[in-house]
C-alpha cells in the first residue's frame, strides 16, 4: 500500500478502536480505500466490499438516492435486511469543500451516541486532509504528467513521437501495452462544443483523479480540455476488457455527478497499438462521445467500433457548414412546429425499416392515419418513400440534425 494510503489506513485503525467498531471508507465512487479488523456488527455489503474493493452496483444507488453525495454532515442511511445491508453512519470526507469520499459505520442497534459521531467527523476531516494534501503533493508530477499529455493529443507528430517517449521512460503508463483513449462530458442537448464551467471541468477533474486510482498503478492518464475530459488507458488484457473499463467509466461519473439534471456521456476508441496513436484515438473518441451525447438511443458509453454508419455522420457533423449536407426537406418539415408529430412519425418509420406495422405500434396510430402522415411527409419534403436513395437523404439526414443540434427534438428537451 502506498505511503499516502498508510496514513488513511491508520486513522481508519485509530477510529477503529476509539469505537470499538467497524470502520470503513470508500473514495467518492463507492470503492473501498481503507478499513479496519472487523469489530462488533457487520452485514454481507460490508464482506463483499472487502472482497471485491467495490460496492455492489445496487447497494451504490441505494446511497446516492439518500443523498450522501451533497451531505456536508453524517447521514442515516436505511437498512434492506433483504439484500444484507444494516442501517449505517455515513460520513463524508470533504476538504477545501471537495468530496473526496465516505466513512462509514455499521449502526444497526443505533447506538452510536453524539460523542462517537463527532470523533467520527473528525477522523473524516483528518482524512480528507490527508486526500487533499496527497494530491498537492502529487501537484508538480501531475503538471508535468499533464504537460507531456498534452502534446501526446496534440497535432504534431514530433511532439506525439518525444512524449510517448517519455511517459513511458518515465513509467507513467504502462509500455508494449495497448492503447485506447475515452472522451466524456456533462451533456445538455446540443452543447457539445461549449466549454464547460470551470467548476465542471474541476468536478470531472476530480472524479477522472478518483477513478484512476481505482486502475492499476500505470495504466491511465487523464486531463480535461475545456470541453470534455479526455483518459488514456493502458490495455493489458488482465485488468478487464476496453469495453468493461468504458462501463466502469461510465458508472463512476453517473455517481459523481449524480446530483446534477445533466446526463454524462462518454465515447471510447477502438484499441491501437502504439502510444503515439493516442492522437487518433483521441479523435475517434471524441467523434463516439457525440454520438452518445446527441443519440441517446445509441446508448453510453458509446464505442467506436460499434457506431456502425454514426462514424459517417459524426465526422460529416463536424465538417464546415454540416447542416447544408441534410436533405433540404427536412428544415421544411422541421419548421412547422405544429407538425412536428410528422418528424417523430418520418423517424420512427425509417428507424422501423419502413414497416408500416410496427411503426404504428410505436406510435399508437391507426394504420390510415400511419399513411395519411406519410404522404404529408413526401408532399412536405418533395421526396418519395418508395425511393431507396431518397429514404436514405432522409434517415442519414434526421441523424445528422441530432448531431448538429437542429432536430425538432432537441429544441423540446432543451425547453423542458
Amino acid at each position: 500500500m502506498p505511503a499516502r494510503d498508510d496514513e488513511v489506513q491508520t486513522l481508519v485503525e485509530q477510529l477503529s478502536a476509539q469505537l470499538d467498531r467497524s470502520v470503513l471508507v470508500d473514495d467518492a465512487s463507492l470503492r473501498l480505500l481503507a478499513y479496519s479488523p472487523t469489530l462488533g456488527s457487520e452485514d454481507e455489503v460490508r464482506r463483499t466490499a472487502i472482497l471485491t474493493r467495490e460496492t455492489p452496483r445496487v447497494i451504490r444507488d441505494l446511497h446516492f438516492s439518500q443523498g450522501i453525495a451533497n451531505a456536508t454532515h453524517p447521514v442515516r442511511t436505511a437498512p434492506r435486511p433483504d439484500i444484507g445491508l444494516e442501517s449505517r453512519v455515513c460520513v463524508p470526507i470533504r476538504c477545501q469543500g471537495a468530496l473526496f469520499g465516505y466513512l462509514w459505520l455499521i449502526d444497526a442497534d443505533q447506538s452510536l451516541t453524539d460523542a462517537d459521531c463527532d470523533a467520527a467527523e473528525q477522523t473524516a476531516a483528518e482524512i480528507g486532509t490527508a486526500m487533499y494534501r496527497r494530491d498537492e503533493l502529487e501537484r508538480p508530477q501531475r503538471e508535468h504528467e499533464l504537460k507531456l499529455l498534452e502534446m501526446l493529443l496534440g497535432p504534431d507528430p514530433g511532439e506525439r513521437e518525444a512524449a510517448a517517449h517519455e511517459l513511458t521512460a518515465q513509467e507513467l503508463i504502462q509500455p508494449h501495452a495497448g492503447i485506447a483513449v475515452l472522451a466524456m462530458r456533462p451533456w445538455r442537448g446540443g452543447d457539445h462544443d461549449v466549454e464547460l464551467p470551470a467548476s465542471e471541468r474541476a468536478r470531472l477533474g476530480l472524479a477522472l483523479d478518483q477513478f484512476r486510482r481505482a486502475l492499476p498503478r500505470r495504466q491511465s492518464l487523464s486531463v480535461v480540455h475545456g470541453e470534455h475530459g479526455v483518459m488514456v488507458v493502458a490495455l493489458d488484457g488482465r485488468h478487464g476488457t476496453l469495453a468493461e473499463i468504458a462501463a466502469r467509466a461510465q458508472d463512476a461519473l453517473d455517481q459523481a455527478f449524480a446530483d446534477g439534471p445533466v446526463r454524462i456521456a462518454l465515447g471510447y476508441s477502438g484499441q491501437h497499438e502504439h502510444l503515439r496513436d493516442a492522437y487518433r484515438a483521441h479523435e475517434h473518441a471524441r467523434l463516439s462521445l457525440r454520438v452518445a451525447g446527441a443519440l441517446p438511443e445509441h446508448g453510453t458509453p458509446a464505442g467506436w467500433d460499434d457506431l456502425g454508419a454514426y462514424r459517417l455522420l459524426a465526422r460529416a457533423a463536424e465538417t464546415p457548414h454540416a447542416r447544408e449536407l441534410i436533405h433540404p426537406g427536412l428544415p421544411q418539415l422541421f419548421a412547422l412546429q405544429s407538425k412536428e408529430s410528422l418528424v417523430q412519425t418520418l423517424e420512427a418509420y425509417l428507424d422501423n425499416g419502413c414497416d408500416t406495422k410496427l411503426t404504428a405500434e410505436a406510435l399508437f396510430l391507426h394504420r390510415a392515419s400511419l399513411y395519411y402522415r406519410l404522404q404529408r411527409i413526401e408532399a412536405i419534403t418533395e421526396t418519395s418513400l418508395k425511393s431507396g436513395a431518397d429514404r436514405l437523404a432522409l434517415h442519414s439526414g434526421l441523424k445528422l440534425a441530432r448531431l448538429v443540434g437542429t432536430h425538432p427534438a432537441l429544441r423540446r428537451t432543451n425547453a423542458d
